[in-house]
């Protein structure tokens, strides 16, 4: 909600961020403000552009025109220095980006060192702790390649949060974020936002949801408002067509 970021404090802004693929607009002027810990769900039916603005705020997707500002700090579109702004960003978005050559517990472990710095006693304890957490410690020492989808998405999710990111972007948290973990972490002061078709977890989880059609957003009100009188017909349409499935 407005009034939850302004009380928590901005931690993410976009204004104007709008990204074309050929002649069709993905993402149409999107302004969207995140309060630190707070939870948003994004909501909107195939193509509405919700993973797309994960992958735009990561930098994976370079926008058209617009500008993005994490932690105060404006993220640049291209560059050496895209990486180094977006370092409090775990991201849990498909392709997951797992380094292929290294094994599992090598993945998660990494993750806030540079390349060439070698995973500390520690960072592996911690690692095999979070793989265990979400169920993959029995793979630590096989290789991406060799874990169905389901699994690397659970190993994404493990190394992303051994970053500590201040943000968290996330594409179908189900079953892998749990409501319980995603509220924890929230509570600990992590900005979390899932670009999802799960109606319960968004109901019951975020903090706000934002629902998208269109490369817009269209509407944006608390679950509560949302699931029970929400205010543009297409919103209506998406939620009666959701709950038909």
């Amino acid at each position: 909600m407005a009034q939850h970021a302004a009380e928590t404090g901005s931690l993410l802004q976009l204004r104007g961020v709008s990204k074309h693929v050929g002649m069709r607009q993905v993402l149409n002027d999107i302004d969207l403000d995140l309060g630190r810990g707070e939870v948003v769900a994004v909501l909107g039916p195939a193509d509405s552009g919700k993973s797309l603005l994960c992958r735009a705020i990561n930098g994976r997707e370079r926008i058209d025109s617009g500008r993005i500002t994490f932690d105060g700090q404006a993220l640049p579109r291209r560059g050496r220095l895209l990486a180094r702004a977006r370092a409090g960003i775990g991201v849990v978005v498909p392709p997951f980006d797992l380094t292929a050559n290294s094994t599992v517990l090598e993945n998660v472990a990494l993750a806030r060192l540079r390349w060439w710095q070698p995973a500390t006693p520690g960072a592996k304890r911690r690692a095999h702790a979070l793989l265990e957490q979400f169920e993959v410690a029995q793979h630590e020492a096989r290789y991406p390649w060799e874990l169905s989808e389901e699994e690397q998405r659970r190993v994404a999710t493990a190394r992303a949060l051994a970053g500590e990111p201040k943000l968290l972007l996330f594409d179908e948290p189900v079953p892998v974020l749990s409501p319980e973990l995603a509220r924890e972490l929230a509570a600990a002061g992590m900005t979390l936002l899932a670009a999802t078709d799960e109606l319960g977890f968004a109901r019951s989880t975020a903090d706000r949801v934002v629902f998208m059609d269109g490369g817009r957003i269209i509407e944006q009100s608390s679950p509560d408002e949302f699931f029970t009188t929400p205010r543009t017909s297409r919103a209506q349409d998406y939620l009666t067509r959701a709950r038909l499935r």
